[in-house]
């Protein structure tokens, strides 16, 4: 959907006949106890441009080329930063093979400098020759080292040392400029200047959209700045707070993690590992945020009379899943209760609002 029909976090369905012959339309929640609005007409923003330069269409001609490449693999040289190699390596713990610390010969894949392995793994393999053996590269394991499923593991802490192999080295070359034959062999124009008219068209919806997005996000973001939150509805809080933990935990059964283990696949602002304070201390922030952004909507939809009728929101619907095929609009009216496609709806209504009385600086 277009929007996040209140951050995608789901209320108990309700039957969408309570609003069968409802023609003066539906009323959101009277959140005036929890907020006092502030300026919300001639809220100022600064548009974004839309020119299109020649850095940003050298960028898109230089990531069509990249496309275009081919990859060999080489059998010498010398590693170096950047390089993506095929490698296989042994782990020793105390002089031990460890469990899972082997490529058992198969190779693997792996590029210096994206930190996919621990410690400085990578740059020790730099300088070092394709078919080069023994390599020994010396790393200590983190003293949060867990498995997948997030419980402690037993290299915790522990020196190790993984003695290596450079198989390969891969290179790719790419063309170096945009010509007719590359052009008409890889995509629907003929010529260089047609596909660059075409690419140049596609970016400048881009950045209008990206110009159009911003500048609604400016605009309620303000609006909910220059509003006052005297509290919030607790139970709302509670029922929001235990919708979006039970995804979570939903999603970990689904994919035969722990609650814990699959919390720890995730990242918090910091980057660091979610445990399960942290992350339900996060989710109860982000569904409170969420919530004022639905006050202020919703005190602004009241003040300036907007409401939600029937048609509306079938008219919601069926622009929604317009050229969507995963999902049709009766799965719309399963997913999403009445008071969800309505405040989509009204939402709509006040953004063009703010729009229409917004004064770019």
């Amino acid at each position: 959907m277009k929007k996040q029909l209140f951050g995608g976090i789901m209320i108990t369905v309700l039957c969408i006949g309570l609003l069968t012959g409802c023609n003066g339309g539906t009323k959101m929640p009277d959140y005036s106890d929890y907020v006092t609005l502030g300026d919300y007409v001639g809220l100022e923003y600064e548009p974004l441009s839309q020119e299109v330069t020649d850095e940003e269409m050298q960028a898109q001609i230089d990531y069509f080329l990249s496309q275009m490449g081919e990859t060999t693999e080489l059998t010498e040289g010398t590693v170096k930063n950047g390089d993506t190699i095929n490698l296989d390596y042994i782990g020793y713990v105390d002089g031990e093979a460890f469990e899972g610390g082997s490529t058992d010969g198969a190779g693997t894949e792996l590029t210096i400098g994206s930190h996919r392995y621990i410690d400085d793994f990578e740059e020790q393999l730099i300088g070092h020759e394709v078919g080069e053996e023994g390599i020994e590269v010396q790393v200590t394991f983190p003293d949060d080292y867990k498995n997948a499923d997030g419980t402690p593991n037993e290299l915790a802490g522990k020196d190790a040392t993984f003695v290596c192999k450079i198989n390969s080295i891969y290179q790719t070359t790419q063309p170096e400029e945009l010509t007719d034959e590359l052009v008409a062999a890889n995509t629907s124009y003929g010529t260089v200047n047609s596909f660059l008219d075409a690419l140049k068209m596609d970016y400048e919806t881009y950045k209008a959209q990206q110009a159009d997005a911003q500048m609604r996000a400016d605009l309620i973001t303000a609006a909910i700045e220059n509003a006052t939150v005297n509290g919030y509805p607790e139970d709302e809080v509670h029922e929001l707070l235990e919708m979006t933990l039970n995804g979570a935990k939903e999603t970990a059964e689904a994919n035969n993690l722990t609650y814990e283990g699959y919390l720890a696949m995730l990242q918090d602002a910091s980057g660091r590992p979610y445990t399960q304070e942290t992350y339900e201390a996060d989710a109860e922030e982000y569904v409170r945020k969420l919530l004022v952004e639905k006050m202020v909507v919703c005190l602004i939809a009241e003040r300036e009379g907007f409401k939600a009728t029937k048609q509306e929101i079938d008219d919601y619907v069926q622009k929604e899943v317009e050229g969507n095929t995963a999902i049709d609009e009766e799965q719309m009216y399963e997913l999403y209760t009445t008071e969800d496609l309505a405040y989509a709806v009204i939402y709509d209504k006040v953004m063009d609002f703010l729009i229409e009385n917004a004064i770019a600086i």
